[in-house]
């Protein structure tokens, strides 16, 4: 690959998408410590990435796979506590996006496999519909499709609604 990223490109990477970067994370792990750490974590990731950001047409959206990524396996990590502090102060919700499922979708992050978790804030978060959803991971629709109904059966179980009814009220 080509050569890593010298320091003052990930200086300007943080300076143009950290906010950004930093703002996902905590809406993701709901924690302000663990958010600056992760995304410690994921730009760390990117200078040791042997210059893959090179050549990237949305480095955005390419960093938000980094920051995910990254979020996940805090989640995996601290997967034993069920319990996750919840800060909303800051928390970012997509206008299309019901409050209350949005947020019983995030405190079920880290009981939902890889695919999951990246199907939940690619819908719950940033608001994208199945379509581009299924085009962002490389998958069917359909197989999008049985994943959100899954993932939003669970959250509507834990919101103590029957899991068959939809967001209608």
């Amino acid at each position: 690959m080509g050569p890593s990223l010298p320091q003052t490109d990930i200086s300007a990477l943080y300076a143009r998408y950290g906010f950004f970067l930093r703002r996902r994370c905590r809406t993701i792990l709901r924690d302000d410590a663990l958010a600056d750490d992760t995304l410690q974590e994921a730009f760390v990731k990117v200078l040791r990435s042997d210059g893959a950001l090179h050549g990237v047409e949305e480095p955005l959206r390419w960093l938000y796979r980094v920051v995910d990524r990254c979020c996940f396996d805090a989640l995996r990590r601290r997967r034993r506590s069920l319990e996750s502090p919840c800060d909303e102060e800051g928390a970012s919700v997509h206008p299309g996006v019901e409050i209350e499922l949005r947020d019983a979708v995030l405190r079920l992050l880290a009981t939902l496999s890889e695919d999951e978790m990246r199907i939940a804030l690619l819908l719950f978060v940033d608001g994208m519909s199945q379509g581009e959803i299924a085009e962002e991971m490389g998958v069917s629709r359909v197989t999008v499709n049985k994943k959100i109904q899954v993932i939003r059966g669970r959250a509507q179980l834990w919101l103590g609604r029957a899991p068959s009814t939809e967001a209608a009220s």
